[in-house]
């Protein structure tokens, strides 16, 4: 990941399976922001979603999208 220009930018922090502090600049976070919403969109998306990691995913992705300041 790249460190942004400007030093006082937010980032936002998630944590991985290990429970390591992952840090996403504002590129990656405006990606991920768009990656959420088109993937929200799709019904076939959100069955993956279920089907893969459970129906509490779909929720947590709704939850992290409204948190960075996305819409459905």
């Amino acid at each position: 990941m790249t460190k942004g220009k400007d030093t006082k930018e937010v980032q936002l922090a998630l944590h991985d399976k290990t429970g390591a502090l992952l840090m996403i600049d504002k590129k990656e976070r405006r990606l991920v922001k768009e990656l959420l919403a088109i993937t929200l969109k799709s019904k076939s998306s959100r069955e993956w979603i279920v089907k893969k990691m459970g129906s509490e995913y779909v929720e947590i992705a709704e939850k992290l999208l409204k948190s960075m300041g996305g819409h459905l």
